[in-house]
């Protein structure tokens, strides 16, 4: 099971997400050989030297702590719900048949997080 966003993911989210959301870092050196870590005070201080890049990254825990309980849109509120592949507001808290103004599914729960925060984002609802 995928348990953070991969490189590429980190950099559309790196765009629009503050980076004190993010929990964890790429770093990819001159070589381009990457590793991701726990973010700490050293890798932001060192982004950029000796020619090595940090790029924020979001563990699950860090998207799902970004995505808001719940949004209004259109007076109606739609409170967050997630499966084990899914992501989804609906604007019944408790009711699986409730009406959904999105839903995202993937292969996993870290994808369809990711896809949720950028079509929150388009949308100017994050």
């Amino acid at each position: 099971m995928k348990s953070y966003t991969d490189l590429e993911e980190s950099k559309k989210l790196a765009e629009i997400l503050p980076i004190e959301s993010a929990d964890m870092g790429w770093n990819v050196f001159v070589d381009d050989s990457t590793r991701c870590l726990p973010i700490d005070d050293w890798d932001l201080s060192k982004n950029g030297e000796g020619g090595a890049k940090f790029i924020p990254c979001w563990s699950l825990a860090a998207l799902l702590s970004v995505l808001p309980r719940f949004i209004k849109f259109k007076g109606n509120k739609y409170y967050l719900r997630f499966m084990k592949e899914y992501v989804e507001y609906a604007n019944d808290e408790i009711s699986i048949t409730g009406r959904c103004l999105h839903t995202t599914g993937n292969d996993n729960l870290v994808d369809a997080c990711v896809e949720m925060i950028l079509k929150l984002h388009e949308q100017k609802l994050l």
